[in-house]
């Protein structure tokens, strides 16, 4: 039977030694901080040019705790000939080139972004296609990009996104009063690249 002197005693010691392991646990902590990011990843677009196209994205990146931002720079270039109802590019294929802002969220491999995209679709030089009356072949498009990341090396990240878009300014083709080609109401981007950290942790 334990001595109902030692009790307070016992207590006093309870409340008292976990004070130096958290007060050690804090000082301990991960502190956060900004570094910065390059990736590069290849793109495969549907509905922003006539047929599905492949590009090049290189972006950098400024990242903090579990928040980013990031600039990219989008080129696509259309795959296949042009849609039957306009003459045929030839050699020269249609092509549309963009600038990317996204603010992302990430957690455990995972993320989640606003994207917006601002640039243009790019015709072929043919006389016989010529750009929409009010001359705008201007792009723009808002949507939401999720994806992963993995880590493959030290300085390396392994990461695929998919995007989904409402493209707001939509350019029009036309060969005629009656062959014509509009941008999709909405498109897809799905992605796959490396990330490398410039200040890894």
């Amino acid at each position: 039977m334990p001595n109902p002197g030692r009790i307070p005693l016992m207590i006093a010691l309870g409340l008292a030694l976990p004070a130096p392991a958290y007060a050690h646990g804090a000082q301990r902590a991960p502190q956060s901080r900004v570094h910065g990011e390059l990736s590069a990843s290849s793109v495969l677009a549907f509905g922003l040019t006539p047929t599905a196209g492949v590009g090049l994205s290189p972006a950098v990146a400024l990242r903090w705790s579990d928040l980013s931002v990031s600039l990219e720079a989008r080129a696509i270039v259309a795959l296949g000939s042009a849609p039957s109802d306009l003459p045929s590019a030839g050699p020269r294929r249609i092509s549309a080139g963009l600038g990317v802002m996204s603010l992302c969220r990430h957690r455990d491999g995972v993320f989640l972004c606003n994207v917006f995209q601002l640039g243009a679709v790019r015709a072929p030089t043919a006389e016989s296609i010529t750009q929409a009356e009010d001359g705008v072949l201007w792009l723009l498009t808002s949507g939401a990009r999720g994806g992963a990341e993995w880590r493959v090396a030290r300085y390396l990240q392994l990461r695929s996104f998919l995007e989904l878009h409402i493209v707001m300014a939509r350019p029009q083709l036309s060969a005629g009063p009656a062959a014509r080609w509009k941008t999709s109401a909405v498109a897809a981007i799905a992605g796959i690249g490396l990330t490398f950290p410039v200040d890894p942790g």
